[in-house]
């Protein structure tokens, strides 16, 4: 995940001895690749009485499209407790820990009455709501279940609302009883959360308050398994210290923090040549105050029956320096990614990786406790071409199966979670894997729908999932379709073969709540959602009342923003994207390069949206969530202005009509300004609390200095290396006040000012050049920005709403 997508041979990965593949000096030569080099070192010698390791198993010898196959799945267990390493039991609860967590979202827990469940056949988690001696009473099978059950009463009985993005909560004194018991259940055991890059794009600066807000929010939209990143880079610093690395090495391998989730992936790494926004070295006290963080995340986890999905150790090391202290063993290097180069590979069929592993493992456990889900993969945004150069002469599925036989000496029965993502995992990883340890996450089932490709993984335990958003881009934007309507028929359909659970795998989080209600319903939901309905209630119960113009508006958004249903990963990502944040040119697509070049509906259908909300009942428009939500809109016509403007002056432009160009230049500067102004009003779309996040984990202002410049870097820039020909440039824009005048507004400023000079030629000047030096220069200010919001969101969007009546594109 991340940016490479399905272009990866072709844009950013060299192979090993092309003039890119062999930066900083990489090795070219072969090596024993048998040799013993890694027993010498006793301490970490596998021991003999160490569990044997696990027996290959081919896709073509088991059930795949078997009666074997088709006699589980009609035996009435949850599938995932028959094929994969998954109990269908959950832990227990602890009631404590579940009051503590209602009183946590809504400030009270006195009246209610929380019980065990026991699950019926084919249930896999299942929650009642009913009454007991006047009470609510919660049953659930397991934690997140009982939790799930308070937000299904909230939302469905109590009619009140939390997101990610504002709640409405509104309760009397005396809590409002079902009318009758209520009980949903889910045959899925795995219900994932996180996408690695949700740790580069949403999460790298949050202190503990915004987890334990997050952590109940999971639980209570049903996740039991979610990805736990936090402080992990310690492991690696640990590790590699303990075979033979310099101190100061190590630490300069791992990336500053906004860059470890691509680290994570093998991608990147925090070596740079010169000082950069991502580079090490990482400072020890930086890492432990994240470990420190960490461990109250993993603790709360546990606490809520969410299981912590740990980083599996897939053979990762630090470059040359790793590699000249181990000269008999096979380590190559991988190429590069997005200009970087990949971290070199301990090839997992040395001997060596068996002890950098159990150490790995062993410091894991020592910082974070052991967990039963662990996930990574091999080769990355790799495609099936490319493998050969970063394999090196190595197999992949003798590498594959190393992996899991370290994994399960390190942690008997434990899950090893894999992506389904471009062309992984290849057919030759999960013949060699025991199946039944393994776990495939189809990112992107919702649109490119891999598991179809490769029916339902060979057969292999998969969970659906959904992506949705890329890079955290802003624009309202969401898949409904597929997650309401096609996964519950996946669910039931034979082609899905081992299906096991669901994957919520955005790679940014907290924008389009509307999206992140939905897909937490769907565990519980096993028929297809009628959306228009279903989204009347949610406005309903995020506005607090029946409003017809809320309703209008939330109709005419799932006309237009939430519309988008599975294309084949055909056009683009994600949004439409804003015009303010792409690289200023006549020739506009996409701001970030993969965004997609064309409407995703009709502008003119979705103009109507902003006059509904501001039409709503005096009463509503105090509200946080309708405040985020007119933001919001009026956000998104004003991009759609800019879009429809800039379509404008380019025809002025070859027309040779200069005052049109220059009228139609300053109109579409004048949308620009205007965004800034509502954007200011609401603290959700200020750049500066994110700037000043990054600042605060400094431990010296130097270390807050290079933190911001961390995080200015990958809203921007990404990285460096990745501006010079990586093609990642403003893959994570935003439109957030602060970043749109200081950083988008001066190219716009600089390019609508030269084009009037370029008219006679019908040449547009050339100034890529240019941006790529503004956006290094910008990553590396100090100017501070707003932290809270300024101005009243519904004045501001009237004001707007009637200075656009009076001037229509």
């Amino acid at each position: 995940m991340g940016p490479a997508r399905w272009r990866w041979n072709a844009r950013w990965d060299w192979p090993v001895g092309s003039p890119r593949g062999c930066r900083r000096g990489r090795r070219q030569r072969r090596v024993n690749r048998t040799s013993p080099s890694a027993r010498r070192m006793g301490m970490f010698q596998p021991a003999d009485d160490r569990i044997p390791p696990m027996q290959s198993f081919s896709r073509r010898s088991l059930l795949v499209g078997t009666a074997a196959t088709a006699a589980v799945i009609g035996s009435g267990l949850p599938a995932s407790a028959r094929t994969s390493g998954t109990t269908s039991h959950p832990e227990p609860i602890n009631i404590r820990d579940i009051r503590a967590a209602i009183t946590r979202l809504i400030g009270r827990d006195d009246v209610f009455s929380i019980r065990k469940l026991t699950p019926q056949p084919g249930e896999a988690d299942a929650f009642e709501i009913d009454t007991f001696e006047g009470r609510v009473l919660l049953s659930g099978t397991s934690g997140v279940a009982t939790i799930s059950a308070f937000h299904w009463w909230l939302k469905y009985v109590a009619g009140q609302h939390l997101s990610t993005n504002g709640d409405r909560i509104s309760l009397p004194a005396t809590l409002p009883l079902p009318t009758a018991k209520i009980r949903m259940s889910t045959e899925l055991t795995e219900r994932y959360a996180y996408n690695f890059t949700v740790f580069g794009y949403t999460s790298p600066w949050w202190t503990w308050s915004d987890w334990e807000r997050e952590l109940d929010y999971l639980a209570a939209s049903g996740t039991n398994r979610a990805l736990a990143l936090i402080g992990m880079e310690r492991v690696w610093y640990d590790t590699f210290l303990d075979f033979g690395m310099d101190e100061l090495a190590v630490r300069q391998w791992i990336a500053q923090p906004a860059l470890q989730p691509w680290q994570w992936y093998g991608e990147t790494t925090g070596y740079d040549e010169n000082a950069s926004g991502y580079s090490g070295p990482v400072s020890v006290d930086l890492m432990d105050r994240r470990v420190e963080l960490g461990e109250k995340i993993v603790q709360r986890m546990r606490s809520l029956n969410i299981t912590p999905v740990f980083p599996a150790f897939t053979g990762q090391v630090p470059d040359q320096a790793f590699a000249d202290l181990h000269p008999d063993t096979h380590i190559p290097a991988q190429g590069d990614y997005a200009g970087h180069p990949r971290p070199y590979w301990l090839d997992t069929t040395e001997a060596l990786y068996a002890p950098v592993a159990a150490r790995f493992y062993e410091a894991q456990t020592a910082l974070f406790g052991k967990t039963t889900h662990y996930s990574g993969d091999l080769f990355h945004e790799v495609d099936t071409d490319g493998l050969p150069a970063v394999l090196d002469g190595a197999n992949l599925g003798d590498a594959a199966k190393a992996v899991q036989d370290e994994l399960e000496r390190a942690v008997p029965g434990a899950t090893w979670l894999l992506q389904g993502w471009q062309h992984n995992p290849q057919l030759e990883v999960l013949n060699a894997v025991d199946e039944n340890r393994v776990i495939v996450l189809d990112l992107d089932s919702d649109d490119s729908r891999k598991w179809e490709d490769t029916e339902a993984y060979w057969g292999v335990p998969w969970c659906w999932g959904t992506i949705q958003n890329f890079g955290g881009r802003l624009g309202m934007f969401g898949n409904l379709i597929e997650p309401g309507r096609t996964f519950p028929q996946v669910r039931t359909a034979t082609r899905r073969k081992r299906l096991v659970g669901s994957a919520m795998v955005l790679e940014g989080t907290h924008n389009n709540p509307v999206v992140a209600d939905l897909l937490g319903e769907m565990t519980w939901r096993r028929t297809s959602v009628d959306l228009e309905p279903w989204i009347l209630g949610y406005a309903k119960r995020r506005y607090g009342s029946d409003d017809p113009h809320a309703a209008a508006a939330w109709k005419i958004l799932l006309r237009t923003a939430y519309s988008y249903a599975s294309t084949g990963h055909s056009t683009g990502e994600g949004p439409f994207e804003t015009p303010f944040a792409a690289w200023p040119t006549l020739n506009l697509r996409s701001a970030s390069n993969f965004g997609p070049n064309e409407w995703r509906y009709d502008p003119a259908e979705f103009a109507p949206v902003l006059g509904e909300m501001l039409a709503v009942a005096p009463a509503v428009r105090s509200l946080p969530t309708y405040r985020y939500d007119l933001v919001d809109v009026t956000r998104q016509i004003l991009a759609n202005r800019g879009r429809l403007l800039h379509k404008k002056l380019r025809e002025a432009y070859e027309a040779g009509d200069r005052q049109g160009l220059t009228r139609h230049s300053n109109r579409f500067l004048r949308a620009l300004d205007l965004s800034s102004q509502i954007l200011a009003t609401d603290r959700n779309w200020l750049l500066g609390p994110w700037l000043e996040s990054a600042k605060a984990w400094g431990g010296n202002a130097e270390e807050s200095h290079l933190l911001e410049w961390n995080a200015r870097s990958i809203l921007t820039i990404w990285t460096e290396k990745a501006l010079g020909g990586g093609g990642l440039h403003d893959y994570a824009n935003r439109d957030w006040q602060g970043l749109l005048g200081s950083y988008y507004k001066p190219r716009w400023q600089r390019f609508l000012t030269a084009l009037p000079g370029t008219i006679s030629t019908g040449v547009e000047p050339d100034l890529e050049a240019e941006w790529d030096q503004h956006g290094l220069t910008w990553t590396q200010q100090t100017e501070t920005y707003p932290t809270q919001p300024t101005g009243d969101p519904y004045t501001v969007a009237s004001q707007i709403a009637s200075e656009l009546a009076g001037d229509p594109v």
